[in-house]
């Protein structure tokens, strides 16, 4: 459903500008060589940034060319002053970025008459597309480096196209950004992680540019932009407090998809701390009459991206749900209490329950329906993975016999469920035939899910087709370090994954959307499998080999996850209302 795909960065880099008052460039890292907005702007700042000294040895400079290479500016003009004069003019830096977890530099031999090689190596963790996109990879990387010496300096004569850096350079100079774009229902917002050059003059410029250019392309088939495809933006500031954002081609836009757009944009700059009022104007008019004196987040706070509702944690101990409210453990009335429940989903929305029921010899069933009423059977299957709910409260998921996913439509006043088997095509292009899901869940936004398969963790986009159909988009694995070893994983309210591994010296990991890290939580007191992950805006909760364990991961104190004190000695499984 993306509005875009065919939309160049490129081309819509030059539509963005600065007023004289403020100087802004902005810099998109990736494949192609940085722009600059207008060629009439200063240059972001290159103060501190390393530079060849005078008699450095050959190894340490280098050293010092990695990090260098970690600047774009000038399309890496920092790392070319490390390069023999000739090979500076020949070195297409725009090939690649490539990001390794290290750097290792070992010389094939002592140098002879002025010329030494070294072997580069290390494991690439990922590569950097255009438009500040990360890919995720797990391959080796091993190059040839030839340095020369001239009049008692060492430069570097032979290399390979293309930019590489380690991740603690990468990370030094670039910072993870949130590029807003709508879900197919317009009414929810859905980050697009991009990674931004941290010295350009103007960020939000940068940003802006990015949003006006739509999303990565595994997502264009999965959200919407509020933008139409002809439109172009400025983006300039005084200097003061706030920002102007002017854009033309709108003139067709109506009241509410200009709402949206306020959205998209407000919420971009917002989330990477770009103090507002934000005035948002259409061909140099305000973007709507209703909203006088600029935007700001409470004028868009029904699209607040980290919103998530307040509901009690409710476990599942012993086949039946029940809810913890005031310390003390209450039991759910109805089907939900009555047992054999395996596992279970609850809308936020509906209160809605849906569970996978053991039947004994009989295959599984998946029931769905309020508490108060008698639930439907949606599927049967000899597997079933637990059920996952979209924000709307109507709309499930779960797969069937680890390869059938399908999608339930449950109507709200009849309680009738629907039902559609979706397009499994990225599943297929894994080229596994035995590959078999064990977790599904979608993110709240219903735009991605989280897939375990055979113990490896990937994110899939849930392209939208004809009439409403549900596609899975290509299959991109994240967390690497994780191996095989996953066994269950839920998203988080910012966005990032919580995967709870059968790995003893390291069972519960923190998974970026995108793939550009992963960080292993506390695990003192955690014995492995950790069967079941959930987490709210402020706990994170695990149920481990003994008990239903939390960890508040705003405490920097907090090294030991403690049992929830209603649930103590028991194993049971944390749910969290989707």
């Amino acid at each position: 459903m993306g509005d875009r795909p065919g939309r160049a960065v490129r081309r819509l880099l030059a539509a963005v500008g600065t007023v004289p008052l403020v100087a802004a460039c902005t810099t998109l890292p990736g494949e192609s060589a940085p722009e600059v907005v207008s060629s009439y702007v200063s240059q972001p700042t290159q103060e501190n940034v390393v530079e060849p000294r005078p008699g450095q040895p050959s190894d340490l400079l280098l050293r010092d060319f990695f990090s260098a290479s970690a600047h774009p500016i000038g399309n890496h003009q920092a790392a070319k002053k490390f390069l023999d004069d000739g090979v500076a003019d020949r070195w297409q830096d725009g090939a690649a970025t490539i990001i390794l977890d290290h750097i290792d530099i070992n010389s094939d031999g002592a140098a002879r008459d002025g010329r030494i090689s070294y072997k580069v190596r290390g494991n690439i963790i990922g590569r950097l597309g255009t438009g500040g996109t990360f890919r995720p990879e797990n391959t080796p990387y091993e190059e040839t480096y030839e340095l020369s010496r001239a009049d008692d300096e060492w430069r570097i004569d032979g290399l390979p196209n293309g930019v590489v850096m380690d991740r603690n350079d990468f990370t030094a100079a670039y910072q993870d950004r949130d590029i807003y774009f709508l879900d197919p229902t317009q009414r929810r917002l859905v980050p697009d992680r991009r990674w931004v050059y941290t010295r350009q003059e103007s960020q939000a410029s940068s940003l802006m540019s990015l949003l006006a250019a739509g999303p990565r392309d595994v997502l264009t088939r999965g959200v919407h932009s509020a933008l139409p495809p002809d439109a172009a933006v400025q983006a300039s500031s005084s200097g003061g407090p706030g920002f102007t954002v002017d854009f033309s081609g709108l003139s067709t836009l109506s009241a509410e998809d200009r709402t949206r757009l306020a959205a998209q944009v407000v919420w971009t700059l917002a989330s990477a701390d770009i103090r507002g009022p934000y005035t948002i104007l259409a061909d140099g008019s305000p973007l709507s009459d209703e909203v006088d004196g600029g935007w700001n987040i409470d004028d868009v706070s029904q699209f607040d991206p980290k919103a998530a509702p307040v509901t009690p944690l409710r476990a599942l101990r012993d086949g039946g749900l029940v809810e913890v409210t005031d310390g003390q453990v209450r039991q759910m009335q109805g089907w939900p209490a009555r047992g054999g429940i395996e596992s279970v989903g609850v809308s936020a929305a509906s209160s809605a329950v849906a569970g996978v029921v053991s039947r004994g010899d009989r295959r599984r069933a998946l029931l769905v329906g309020t508490p108060d009423e008698e639930p439907r059977t949606a599927a049967e299957g000899e597997s079933l993975t637990r059920p996952t709910w979209t924000a709307d409260g109507t709309t499930f998921y779960s797969v069937v016999d680890g390869q059938k996913v399908m999608r339930f439509t449950r109507s709200s006043s009849s309680g009738e469920i629907s039902r559609q088997e979706v397009d499994r095509a990225g599943l297929d292009e894994l080229g596994d035939p035995e590959a078999r899901i064990s977790v599904f869940q979608v993110s709240r936004d219903g735009t991605r899910a989280v897939v375990l398969v055979n113990g490896r963790v990937y994110i899939s986009v849930l392209e939208r087709g004809d009439g409403d159909r549900v596609r899975l988009g290509r299959f991109i694995q994240v967390g690497y370090q994780l191996g095989e070893t996953a066994v269950s994983a839920e998203w988080q309210v910012d966005g990032s994954l919580i995967v709870g591994t059968r790995a003893n010296d390291a069972p519960v990991w923190r998974v970026e959307v995108d793939g550009s890290s992963a960080t292993q939580l506390p695990s003192r007191n955690v014995t492995a499998p950790v069967v079941a992950v959930a987490s709210t805006s402020t706990l994170q909760y695990i149920t481990d080999g003994r008990a239903l364990l939390q960890l508040d991961p705003g405490d920097s104190d907090s090294r030991y996850w403690r049992e929830v004190p209603a649930l103590q000695g028991e194993r049971a499984v944390p749910i969290i209302a989707q």
